[in-house]
């Protein structure tokens, strides 16, 4: 019997990043990845309008690079820019008894924060934590459905269907979570390309995020996350105690030093997910490192997690 094929793409502001693995019992391989690089006129991340400014060169590289990939699935998992979108992490009181009723509470607190287009975003969020009161809290995902389903008829001219649509810095976390004791209390950061996230999690529950598109720079890097995390170092007592996890694909430069600069502690440098699930086999990663893959597997590992709940 043929073994179905996971597929996972990463969009980024300059490049397409995708992986191919395959599932035997609770065994995950890797089965193939490989990145393709564009210029920046191809697309242009953001909220308010579809981003795709090149569509044909979009469509062709897309089919470029998950052609070879391929065995009979045409499935696959999409991980968008962090700016592509809004994250919320919302304290929900109300109770609510199904999805529906739930993401109309949900609409209904973050009136305040959204456009007054309301109605032409597309809203979807996960219970985190239940209390024993009733009260719930959420990570709801804010997106535009012009950018959404501009992304989504793309992929589908490229001859494949975006089975789960997800944000960077989610699926990040998502490839990690599974193979890395974080422990309860952490701070993962990560710097991927254009795109810095900042994740703070209590008993492991998601308190904090932050996305940002920067540039390669150090002290931009710096700054951007000694910035965001004022709150955080103001709100939490244990703040100055808690690990700091680092996964990136850039080159080390100095990196782990300017990140470490904002916490006075050392930090822990995490191997890549993707190493992991090689298996001892090779796998060319076609102009892309297994550090830069990392947000395609935990995406397309989403596909997985969804077939079996």
């Amino acid at each position: 019997m043929l073994k179905r094929t996971y597929l996972g793409l990463e969009i980024r502001r300059k490049a397409l990043h995708a992986v191919a693995f395959q599932r035997s019992g609770k065994q995950l391989s890797l089965v193939g990845a490989q990145a393709l690089q564009f210029n920046d006129d191809v697309i242009k991340p953001g909220f308010s309008a579809p981003n795709v400014i090149q569509p044909d060169h979009f469509i062709q590289s897309v089919k470029e690079l998950l052609d070879p990939l391929v065995r009979r699935d045409n499935r696959i998992a999409v991980a968008l820019p962090d700016c592509t979108g809004n994250l919320f992490l919302l304290d929900v009181e109300t109770p609510f008894e199904n999805r529906s009723e739930g993401a109309e509470i949900v609409r209904w607190q973050l009136k305040d924060l959204l456009p007054d287009k309301a109605n032409q975003l597309a809203v979807d969020y996960q219970v985190i934590e239940e209390k024993e009161s009733g009260h719930k809290r959420v990570l709801v995902a804010v997106v535009s459905r012009d950018v959404l389903n501009h992304y989504e008829a793309l992929i589908e001219q490229a001859g494949f269907a975006a089975a789960v649509i997800d944000f960077h810095s989610l699926a990040l976390y998502n490839a990690y979570r599974s193979k890395v004791d974080f422990g309860h209390d952490f701070i993962l950061i990560g710097v991927d390309g254009c795109q810095l996230s900042i994740q703070v999690f209590v008993n492991k529950i998601p308190i904090f995020y932050r996305g940002r598109q920067i540039e390669h720079d150090l002290q931009q890097v710096f700054q951007e996350t000694n910035r965001s995390l004022v709150s955080c170092r103001n709100d939490l007592p244990n703040f100055c105690r808690m690990p700091v996890y680092l996964h990136s694909d850039w080159s080390e430069g100095g990196l782990s030093d300017a990140v470490t600069a904002v916490f006075d502690q050392p930090l822990e440098l995490l191997e890549s997910p993707v190493s992991k699930l090689l298996n001892g086999d090779k796998v060319n990663f076609q102009n892309g490192g297994a550090h830069s893959m990392a947000a395609a597997l935990g995406v397309a590992e989403r596909l997985i997690q969804r077939a079996v709940s």
